[in-house]
């Protein structure tokens, strides 16, 4: 059949790109182990996919590829599609890789006597992945908890891995929002010590009042629009990450990972992504309620009056049900 001949069928393009660019923030970090595991165990490529992935120090930084252009999809927390729905930019996330935030505030040696609560904050440098991350999101959910604002602590984009580490080594920093497996390893060297966490449900119900989503994949929603089995596709490959990562013991998972992931001590990483496996989404879809609790959170410490927030947009649980329902 001609090409000319083909009915038009409204923002499904005929032509769909395999080639796939995705940026995140913090690749080797057990925050986003389903999109490792997906590539390293080939999963991409099973679906048909040629996915390249561009590693950045935060989330925000992944973000801005996305919006100028270098990437298709971005790795990254749920928090930055409403944030950015806020400021016109229509995001949606397709598939969720964490149920819970997971990220935690650790204080250094020095300052750890001083700590009684978010409140002796005031005046900190406190360390986050990058300004306008996730993990920025969570020090400011922590401050709007006890009635400070954000420009009554100095935040400072240290990345993660060994840079987070050699902020806290240095002294640069008095506090650090991170996440696994900085978090362990600080504690073990004596560095500094977790106060907040979110990893479990619990934890996240202090910090945000609910479990909230975390790492996803999204995309444009015009991206997505354009893209329908290509997105199916990305999604049923963290499914299968996620199914895989579930049935596996830490053992085979540490082996389908590069050796610099597990930073120089296997033990450690190991007890790591048995935390870390706390907060992992068994399936990948949207729990009822959690996209709607992230925004009630982050309305406690951003001005999201001035522009009503449509929720369901979003993200969706579309793209899941079309793999599930293909699996059974």
């Amino acid at each position: 059949m001609l090409l000319s001949a083909m009915p038009f069928i409204p923002g499904v393009s005929l032509a769909e790109s395999k080639t796939v660019t995705i940026a995140v923030g913090g690749k080797a970090t057990l925050y986003y182990l389903p999109l490792t595991v997906a590539e390293r165990k080939g999963f991409f490529k099973e679906e048909g996919l040629d996915v390249s992935i561009l590693d950045f120090p935060g989330g925000s930084k992944a973000l801005q590829a996305m919006v100028g252009g270098s990437a298709d999809v971005v790795s990254g927390g749920f928090d930055h599609t409403i944030m950015m729905q806020a400021r016109g930019q229509f995001l949606t996330a397709f598939v969720v890789q964490g149920r819970t935030p997971a990220i935690s505030l650790v204080v250094t040696k020095k300052r750890e006597p001083e700590w009684s609560g978010p409140g002796v904050l005031k005046g900190w440098k406190i360390g986050v992945t990058a300004p306008g991350s996730s993990t920025n999101m969570f020090v400011n959910a922590l401050l709007a908890s006890v009635n400070l604002k954000p420009n009554q602590v100095s935040i400072i984009g240290v990345g993660t891995g060994q840079s987070a580490i050699a902020a806290i080594s240095a002294g640069h920093i008095d506090a650090l929002a991170n996440i696994e497996p900085v978090v362990s390893i600080l504690e073990r060297d004596g560095l500094a010590r977790e106060v907040v966490e979110t990893m479990t449900a619990a934890g996240s119900q202090k910090v945000y009042g609910a479990a909230i989503p975390s790492a996803s994949l999204y995309a444009t929603t015009k991206w997505i629009e354009k893209n329908p089995k290509t997105v199916t596709q990305l999604t049923r490959a963290i499914i299968k990450s996620l199914r895989w990562i579930s049935a596996s013991t830490n053992e085979e998972i540490m082996a389908v990972l590069p050796e610099k992931n597990l930073m120089g001590d296997p033990k450690l990483f190991s007890m790591a992504l048995d935390r870390q496996r706390l907060s992992f989404s068994p399936d990948g879809r949207f729990e009822p309620g959690a996209a709607e609790a992230a925004l009630r959170a982050l309305a406690q410490f951003n001005n999201l009056s001035q522009s009503p927030i449509d929720i369901k947009k979003t993200y969706t649980n579309k793209f899941v049900d079309i793999v599930q329902k293909k699996s059974k």
